[in-house]
């Protein structure tokens, strides 16, 4: 066996004046140099997978090659969060970390082409593991260019969102469930606000309805009492006339005197016009007296029970009561049918009817429709286990951008003064929240609106949302 040593000692200087032995000990320290600078290279690479290691972070680099990038490295939280050893990855396609992925195709021409123009590429998708167990990964993939200004390879660093996505559905379901809240309690701030309203103002309606009624009932009596004294007077002027012709013993004086007393003083106009004036006079006190009943019967408070009633009586209750409302510019028309009571607030539903009838008479008004032209047509009607009302006139109509908020609080299009936006608002509550029914618009400018009110027969509450 020749060694190193022997062919020293027999080979000849080189060329360069450096003899065979001192070659070889340049080899022998290039050797050991290389040896020291490979371990150090070790030393820092292991430094670097332990630094990356250590971090909640997942680390990919990826070459970009077709039809798949493959991936050259990958730190141990990558490959753990995949379900993975680091072994398994290297080497592999880049598809292998969005295995099944329900969100998000990979589409590597497509990032080739945004990472190649030096952009980054971030996203947030849903991955499944080989065990079929799922978690959400956000990622950001950044470029790498070589020298040459060429895209050979690109890291995506990213981590587990799961717990960060659930923790912000459920953030957003509280915020949800508060403005859910606060708008309830904007409702029910303009409902009570309303009811106290309402509550005041009847109260003082009841209270005008007994002042009103006390004088009018004095008024009737008197005026009754007149209308018979009046027959009497009548009858014993007719009997006085009978006795002078008596006593008169066929001579004319004493008759004709009374025949010209009687013209003088027009009786016999008095004696006829009386008794229409006492009709009319008795005409207008019962007029009152339904207003007044009306009025009490509107009023009055009720209770908060549901109870059945006569909806058609409600309805022309209501109608009495907003007679000032509609009587210069619209006729009514109805068309009550043959509906059963229904289970319900009355009280409540008075309120409900007089907003409607309202709001035609007011849209009748804006559509510059006068008595004569101007219509308000309800109608009543059993369908099915239902009744239904429907409220129809031939107003300015509603614009169709409005008809989704029409019953909004505080929503209105009426001049200040004359529209809160509460009307429509209590409307829908008091139907569909309080009596489990349903209310529906339909409009056009210029023609008309009519809202229809659906009401079980036998009552009910809103299921809870």
């Amino acid at each position: 066996m020749v060694t190193a040593d022997r062919l020293l000692q027999e080979s000849e200087p080189a060329p360069g004046g450096e003899s065979l032995e001192q070659q070889l000990f340049n080899l022998r320290a290039q050797l050991h140099e290389l040896k020291a600078e490979r371990a150090e290279l070790r030393a820092e690479m292991a430094l670097r997978d332990q630094a990356l290691d250590a971090t909640n972070t997942m680390f990919v680099i990826t070459q970009r090659v077709s039809p798949e990038p493959l991936i050259v490295y990958c730190n141990n939280v990558a490959a753990g969060l995949h379900h993975y050893r680091r072994e398994e990855l290297i080497g592999r396609g880049a598809s292998v970390l969005v295995h099944a992925n329900r969100t998000r195709k990979p589409d590597f021409a497509d990032d080739f082409r945004i990472l190649a123009s030096g952009k980054s590429i971030s996203y947030e998708t849903q991955v499944e593991r080989p065990d079929g167990s799922e978690f959400w990964l956000g990622v950001t993939v950044k470029p790498i260019f070589d020298n040459l200004g060429r895209l050979t390879h690109s890291v995506a660093t990213g981590a587990d969102i799961t717990a960060k996505r659930e923790a912000a559905r459920r953030q957003q379901e509280l915020q949800d469930k508060l403005v859910d809240e606060m708008k309830e309690r904007e409702r029910m701030a303009v409902e009570l606000q309303l009811a106290q309203k309402l509550e005041s103002v009847g109260r003082l309606a009841a209270g005008i309805a007994h002042e009103i009624n006390t004088p009018i009932q004095y008024v009737g009596d008197g005026v009754h009492f007149l209308r018979s004294s009046h027959g009497d007077l009548m009858q014993l002027l007719d009997a006085w006339r009978g006795a002078l012709d008596e006593a008169a013993g066929g001579s004319p004086g004493p008759a004709q005197r009374a025949a010209e007393l009687a013209e003088k003083y027009d009786l016999e106009f008095h004696r006829a016009e009386a008794p229409k004036a006492f009709d009319r006079i008795f005409d207008g006190i019962e007029r009152v007296a339904n207003i007044v009943k009306a009025m009490k019967e509107f009023a009055h408070p009720d209770a908060s029970e549901h109870s059945a009633a006569d909806l058609n009586h409600a309805i022309r209750t209501t109608l009495v009561v907003a007679s000032n409302e509609y009587k210069y510019v619209a006729k009514i028309v109805t068309d009550l049918g043959d509906i059963p009571f229904v289970s319900c607030n009355v009280g409540e539903l008075n309120q409900v009817f007089l907003n409607l009838i309202v709001n035609a008479a007011h849209a009748i008004h804006d559509a510059g429709k006068e008595l004569g032209s101007g219509e308000i047509h309800i109608s009543s009607a059993v369908d099915g286990d239902a009744v239904v009302i429907r409220v129809r006139d031939n107003g300015c109509g509603i614009p169709a951008e409005h008809l989704s908020r029409v019953y909004d609080p505080f929503f209105t299009t009426k001049e200040v003064g004359r529209g809160t936006g509460q009307g429509l608002a209590i409307t829908r509550s008091i139907i569909v929240d309080k009596h489990a029914g349903d209310v529906s618009v339909k409009s056009t400018v210029g023609v008309g609106s009519e809202f229809t009110l659906r009401l079980p027969i036998g009552g009910g509450a809103a299921p809870a949302t």
